[in-house]
């Protein structure tokens, strides 16, 4: 089995934070409170100015390590079944009680929209965006790539002997999504196939995304010799040049909007960030706080719309004239309830897992 890759946890932990970070300060703004920080007025100006987006550099190396990761822990486990429970008992239990707990607060202390049982279970089957509700939590758009991915992993390793294979063709049916025509999509919203409609704009939406998450394999093929390097170097750069492509083609679908751009230029640096990561393996240090912090990122990703949120307001309305120290107070009690969460459901059900799947 191959040893596992701290270095990819520590990556994991760094990005679950940043992106809570920037939610947080973004909180601040919605607040309204009086002086939005000095960090903040700066992520603005590299988002809008500069086109960089930290946490988008964040869910796109969360996509790298997916794409790294998973498929290698489908090799282990040598079923699909198995794969596939493993799976549902790792992002399940901490989903549903965000889930609930997002349910609960806003049912019963606020005056947005009330999540009634439909889109209850909508969320939980990751049907929101097909059927049209709200998403109770705002982040699990990332979850539905993860899911997409996950189906397409057997297939991915179907024959080590053919992968090169196996991959071009789950990447060129993942690719061939960002060629529905654009005014194809925006005739059938004008007809009765709704569902159709919403179907081909997800599929858009999420291609490049996907692709991304599949360019994570192409990089586990070639760091772990699996691949070689030469053939590596090629099915990287055909990949990167269909994930700037796909990304085009968003930017014509939502034009003027510069999103597109935005996650592009974002790809690009955690692409960077990933492969420097991975090529210092060796020469950074164990750090406990890290690994730590990779180990509660799910829990801590899933679990922050609704903690941060509520949180947030709460301590605002104590020290409104501080605004970081509302961000990094919300933060802390962030963390400390993803470790409980971590502790008390994760590691149970994943022991559990491992127990069921022999």
């Amino acid at each position: 089995m191959q040893k596992r890759v701290i270095v990819l946890d520590y990556l994991r932990g760094i990005a679950a934070v940043t992106v809570v970070f920037w939610h947080l300060l973004s909180g601040t703004k919605v607040l309204n409170t009086n002086s939005y920080s000095i960090l903040y007025n700066l992520t603005e100006f590299l988002t809008f100015k500069l086109y960089w987006d930290y946490p988008l550099i964040a869910v796109h190396v969360f996509f790298l390590i997916s794409g790294f990761v998973v498929p290698k822990s489908y090799e282990n486990d040598s079923s699909v079944s198995k794969f596939f429970i493993k799976r549902i008992l790792r992002i399940y239990p901490s989903y549903i009680l965000a889930l609930i707990a997002t349910t609960l607060v806003i049912n019963l202390f606020t005056r947005e929209p009330f999540i009634g049982t439909k889109q209850f279970i909508v969320n939980l089957l990751f049907f929101q965006d097909l059927l049209g509700y709200r998403a109770i939590i705002p982040v699990a758009w990332t979850l539905l790539i993860e899911w997409k991915f996950y189906f397409l992993v057997p297939i991915l390793s179907l024959s080590k002997s053919s992968s090169i294979f196996t991959y071009f063709a789950c990447s060129a049916f993942v690719f061939s999504w960002c060629l529905i025509p654009i005014d194809l999509i925006h005739y059938i919203e004008h007809t009765k196939f709704h569902l159709l409609a919403a179907l081909c704009n997800i599929l858009t939406d999420d291609s490049p995304h996907l692709l991304i998450v599949l360019l994570g394999t192409v990089l586990a093929k070639g760091y772990l010799e699996l691949w070689s390097s030469k053939t590596t170097t090629i099915v990287s750069l055909i990949t990167i040049s269909a994930i700037f492509f796909a990304f085009f083609r968003l930017y014509l679908k939502y034009e003027p909007s510069d999103v597109s751009f935005i996650h592009l230029n974002s790809f690009i640096w955690a692409f960077c960030i990933f492969n420097f990561a991975y090529a210092l393996r060796a020469k950074i240090p164990y750090i406990s706080f890290l690994k730590w912090l990779g180990d509660i990122s799910y829990a801590l990703y899933i679990i922050h719309p609704i903690l941060g949120n509520y949180v947030l307001i709460f301590i605002i309305n104590y020290i409104p004239n501080y605004p970081r120290s509302a961000v990094c107070i919300t933060l802390c009690f962030c963390l400390v309830v993803s470790h409980f969460i971590h502790i008390l459901i994760e590691t149970r059900f994943i022991r559990y897992a491992k127990k069921l799947t022999g």
